[in-house]
This record gives C-alpha cells, sequence and structure tokens, in this order.
C-alpha cells in the first residue's frame, strides 16, 4: 500500500510517502497503525472512530472517493492524506 502525505502530515510523517506491506485493514485500523509508528501523527487524530471527528481533522482520499473509518483500504491503491477542507 502506498500512502501520500500532504502538509503538515508529510512533516510530522517526515516523508511525503511511505510504502507498507500490509493486511487487509479498515481505513481506522490503518490510521492507528501510523499513530503507532509516529506518535506525533496519532497525536492528529480523533479520540472517537467516526467520519464525522477524523475528517475535521483529516482527510483520506483515493481515486475520487473519501474514504470513510470503516472502509477496508485496498492494498493496491495509493491513498492520499490530506489536511481537512475548510472555509466559508
Amino acid at each position: 500500500m502506498r500512502i501520500q502525505f500532504y502538509p503538515p502530515y508529510d512533516a510530522i510523517i517526515g516523508a511525503p510517502e511511505l510504502n507498507l506491506e500490509l493486511d487487509i485493514l479498515t481505513l481506522w485500523e490503518l490510521l492507528q497503525y501510523l499513530a503507532g509508528k509516529y506518535p506525533a501523527f496519532g497525536a492528529e487524530l480523533p479520540l472517537e472512530a467516526t467520519d464525522e471527528a477524523l475528517r475535521a481533522r483529516l482527510l483520506p482520499l483515493s481515486e475520487g472517493r473519501i474514504y470513510s473509518v470503516h472502509d477496508i483500504i485496498p492494498t493496491s491503491i495509493t491513498l492520499k492524506i490530506f489536511p481537512p477542507v475548510t472555509g466559508g
């Protein structure tokens, strides 16, 4: 699985991209895995596994789709982690 991180997450992870060999995981499981390896990234995650809480912190996209915390993330995709969308 390939994960691309956009600012500020690239600086937190220490790289703009990671390639991981993982089993099939939900988005929330993947984010918890990353939080375990990169505690500063974990500090950016909400305490609760809800879409509303997560999207206030980051936006997980791939192939034109916004992933839900309970979605299984295919290992063949490139997941892009963006900061939340804000504006008025």
